[in-house]
């Protein structure tokens, strides 16, 4: 199996992103810098950081800080503890004083007391509360300021309302809160972010190094205030020459994490101006240099997963070697896949049948795992320890040949990438003693190349086709105890539910456990049109799940019809295709007026009538 924490070893090439990424924040001319690494979860950001920590390590002129946001999630004060977080990663690496330790003029001393002063600085500033000119949106006005400041700040923005995102981030921010709030303890507030900042500026300067270089992780697990806090904490406090931030994070979780936070400003101010793209302004602001990682093409899938074999089968010191061999051949050839042919040179005749011959099967479907799994790392190698588990369940009942091996991982695709055929698959096994009639069938349609694919239309497809052309074939096997080791997934795991990615779990049980229909009106249009359109059909594939458990769940009816009525993409599509997939026949007649509704808005659509029209209750409640 394979660990699921991000490493710097690079079985991706992602060294090249690494390296390009070093280049920007060592040099000089770039800095003071803030790079936004973007991915989607799972896509590969925090490895990237591990490798490019190691790079900029071995570099005499830099010192780096690995800082992971989520590690401050707990504190009330993200900002302030995100800055004490840094000092004191600067304060207690050795590399920081290396160019003072042995100076005589007394610069060691100099950067010591330097730390103090930030420290008691930022013990000054946690008295205050400071609450800089980005972070007054109405929600923190509320904290600081109370109520009466609400109806100030509504008013002047509404005034400014085509420049909000200038006035949230700008430069003269500063001086157009003063005028609007006109407080003195306001006053402290600034001066004191003003006064660390040069102090911190000071501080890098005494130490004589290069260029100080922040990597922050996991920001996008943060909630919404503290994304927002520790955005601001950098480049409000901590942005000033000779420091460059790389900060890794899903651009859409953080950007609608804005858009919510300042959901009650925006609505105030916008009256003729919409501001949608809130979000996405707001972090131009903070970002200087967007870097998002492309998704994975069919070739680094299936050096990947060869990779990832490699390093399962061989023992360490071999692998080591085909890792180096592997870092060596992608800095030259970028587009090219690492396959067998250039390992058996470099293990040099060593004992690797199984290697040999579990890459040349799992390359046949490195487009398909890829195609299934979104080309996502994560979800690859989630994928991949799955089926590792289930052989070794197999292995235990004395199955563990290569046929089976490898026929559980065809059964595997199947399941990942069709749920209907993989349970109809399920179905036909557990009616017959022998090798279903419907498999040989299959079997021979495939073989023979037709195209007329008969009662069995709904295998027709590239991917159902390769995967039952190749050997071994599925009547080579005891199909039953495949199936008896995938039973964990036959109820709702198989619909990818496992696989989907936490911060879509969360908006979907906000949404699925919401109150009430308002709230869940309201945050089916909130929470997920600002997913990506993968999220989306993760939030159906959740809803399909509960439906397949509990045809009567009313909560799951629920999120799909204001999803429709939202018109997310693809919503009316999929509830078609989940209504055609369970007995409608009990679907709550308590819900006609919403089944209605739906009706009313696709014109009395034939195709959702005919899915429903057994349900004699539900159809008259529709009509009453």
């Amino acid at each position: 199996m394979w660990s699921d924490i991000e490493t710097s070893k690079d079985l991706l090439g992602y060294s090249i992103h690494a390296s390009l990424l070093k280049d920007v924040v060592t040099n000089p001319k770039n800095l003071p810098i803030t790079v936004g690494l973007y991915g989607n979860w799972g896509s590969g950001k925090s490895s990237i950081l591990k490798i490019l920590q190691e790079q900029l390590e071995k570099d005499d002129n830099t010192v780096v800080v690995y800082f992971d946001g989520w590690s401050f999630e707990s504190f009330d004060d993200a900002k302030m503890s995100l800055i004490q977080g840094i000092v004191d990663a600067l304060e207690n690496n050795e590399k920081f004083f290396a160019k003072v330790k042995d100076d005589t003029e007394g610069a060691f001393k100099a950067v010591k007391e330097a730390f103090a002063g930030l420290k008691k600085s930022i013990t000054w500033m946690r008295a205050l509360k400071v609450t800089t000119k980005a972070a007054l949106p109405v929600a923190s006005a509320v904290m600081t300021g109370g109520v009466s400041i609400i109806p100030t700040l509504i008013s002047a923005f509404r005034e400014n309302k085509e420049y909000l995102v200038d006035l949230l981030t700008g430069d003269k921010a500063e001086e157009f809160l003063q005028n609007a709030i006109n407080s003195e303890n306001d006053e402290k507030k600034y001066k004191a972010v003003r006064e660390f900042r040069t102090d911190f500026e000071a501080l890098i300067n005494k130490s004589k190094q290069g260029q100080i270089v922040i990597l922050i992780d996991d920001l996008d697990r943060c909630l919404p205030r503290h994304i927002i806090d520790n955005l601001e904490a950098i480049k409000l406090f901590l942005n000033v020459p000779k420091t460059a931030f790389v900060i890794a994070a899903d651009q859409y979780i953080v950007s609608n994490a804005i858009k919510s936070e300042y959901k009650t400003l925006i609505e105030a101010s916008k009256e003729d101006r919409p501001h949608d793209n809130l979000g996405e302004a707001y972090m131009e602001k903070f970002i200087q240099l967007p870097y998002t990682l492309p998704k994975l093409s069919p070739k680094e899938v299936e050096t990947y997963v060869t990779l990832l074999f490699c390093q399962s089968i061989l023992d360490e010191s071999n692998f080591l070697k085909i890792q180096e061999d592997f870092a060596l051949f992608v800095s030259q050839n970028k587009f090219e896949k690492y396959g067998w042919d250039k390992i058996k040179n470099v293990l040099s005749g060593d004992n690797t049948h199984d290697l040999s011959s579990t890459i040349g099967f799992v390359s046949h479907f490195a487009t398909i795992i890829g195609n299934s799994l979104r080309w996502n790392p994560r979800l690859i190698k989630r994928f991949l320890n799955a089926f590792e588990v289930r052989f070794s369940l197999l292995s235990r009942s004395g199955l563990n040949n290569e046929k089976n091996r490898f026929a559980l991982l065809k059964l595997m695709l199947i399941e990942q990438n069709s749920l209907d055929r993989f349970i109809q698959l399920n179905s036909w096994t557990m009616s017959s003693h022998d090798t279903p009639k419907e498999i040989l069938a299959l079997e021979a349609i495939v073989d023979a190349g037709n195209k007329d694919f008969g009662e069995y239309k709904e295998w027709n497809s590239l991917e159902l086709k390769q995967i039952f052309a190749s050997e071994p074939k599925f009547s080579q096997v005891d199909m039953r105890e495949l199936f008896w080791v995938s039973r964990d997934n036959l109820v709702d795991q198989m619909s990818g539910v496992a696989l989907i990615p936490p911060h879509v779990k969360n908006v979907f049980n906000k949404i699925y456990n919401a109150d009430s229909d308002s709230i869940r009106k309201n945050m089916c249009k909130t929470e997920i049109t600002g997913l990506s359109s993968e999220g989306i059909k993760d939030i159906f594939t959740l809803l399909d799940a509960k439906l397949l458990t509990s045809v009567t769940d009313k909560n799951a009816y629920g999120v799909y019809y204001y999803c429709i009525l939202n018109d997310i993409a693809g919503a009316y599509e999929s509830f078609l295709e989940i209504l055609s997939r369970i007995d409608t026949s009990k679907i709550p007649f308590s819900l006609g007026s919403k089944f209605k509704d739906i009706l009313d808005k696709y014109g009395s659509d034939k195709k959702l009538i005919t899915l429903i029209e057994r349900n004699n209750r539900l159809m008259n409640s529709i009509k009453s």
